[in-house]
């Protein structure tokens, strides 16, 4: 998944809902070409799917989620 941008989002904890959506909606303002972006450990996989619902709303396949000691490590392409 190339540059994983792991330095704006904490890779130690999860994060909140507020926090993933807040990093997405600043980092897709800045987008020149879509590319796979870390969006954090989140708690269940009902808040990846609010953190996949905002804008820009993912596809199909722009989503890749895997359960790590009860996290949702998420990743998003935008």
């Amino acid at each position: 998944m190339g540059d994983q941008k792991y330095e704006e989002l904490p890779v130690d904890r999860v994060v909140t809902v507020e926090e993933a959506v807040e990093f997405k909606k600043r980092t897709a303002s800045r987008v020149t070409a879509k590319e796979w972006r870390f969006q954090g450990n989140l708690g269940s996989g009902t808040h990846c799917t609010t953190v996949a619902n905002q804008t820009p709303p993912q596809g199909a396949g722009e989503v890749v989620i895997a359960m790590d000691n009860g996290a949702f490590t998420m990743w998003l392409y935008y």
